[in-house]
């Protein structure tokens, strides 16, 4: 009768907690958070963090005689390897940018086929910039013939973060001078030579 009644007593507690939605074992679970909650933290952190490393750049490269001071930018979206679209990091209109220097290979567009390499380089313009904070720096001209403004894309230091240099070279871009525009002519001509040498992106894959 003891060892009934202790059983009756356990199947009772049981069924209370199960009615209660508690059982033994969840009112043992501690709350650890949702593991994509800490990622999504950590990730708003690290661009918070990207921002301010770039707001704080002084040192910019820009052409002998600029036609206009360099503006910091946010990069709305890629257009292609060498055309960006921008909004001023201040209140006013977004436009396109298209980059100095530089001619990476052409994507699909109005039925015509991608060139070789064109998606690609496409694609790792947008790692480079899409949604990041940038300055843009200028040389003699500002805008090209399609209206679209002339720039240098600037998110670091040295080689690493001149934009335009790293697109050439890892071997996404030829070289394209367009005069008055040829301040880093030289600089481009070296990129494109080194990834040449180092059988990079399109001098592998497409020539």
């Amino acid at each position: 009768p003891v060892m009934l009644s202790l059983t009756m007593l356990v199947a009772c507690g049981n069924w209370f907690g199960d009615v209660n939605g508690e059982t033994g074992d969840e009112s043992l679970e501690t709350e650890t958070g949702n593991p994509a909650d800490t990622n999504d933290t950590d990730d708003i952190n690290a661009a918070a963090a990207d921002d301010a490393r770039v707001r704080a750049l002084t040192n910019w490269p820009e052409g002998n005689n600029p036609c206009r001071e360099p503006i910091l930018v946010r990069l709305a979206y890629i257009t292609d390897g060498d055309t960006v679209y921008a909004h001023p990091d201040i209140p006013g209109d977004g436009f396109s940018v298209r980059l100095i220097g530089i001619d990476t290979p052409e994507i699909e567009h109005n039925g015509d086929p991608a060139d070789c390499y064109g998606p690609e380089a496409t694609a790792f313009a947008s790692d480079q910039m899409k949604e990041k904070l940038a300055w843009l720096t200028f040389d003699a001209e500002c805008f090209d013939y399609y209206d679209r403004t002339l720039a240098y894309v600037i998110r670091g230091e040295g080689e690493e973060g001149f934009i335009n240099r790293v697109i050439a070279r890892q071997g996404y871009a030829e070289q394209l001078t367009v005069e008055p525009n040829s301040t880093f002519a030289d600089d481009f001509a070296d990129d494109v030579s080194a990834a040449k040498a180092d059988n990079l992106g399109i001098w592998k894959e497409c020539r």
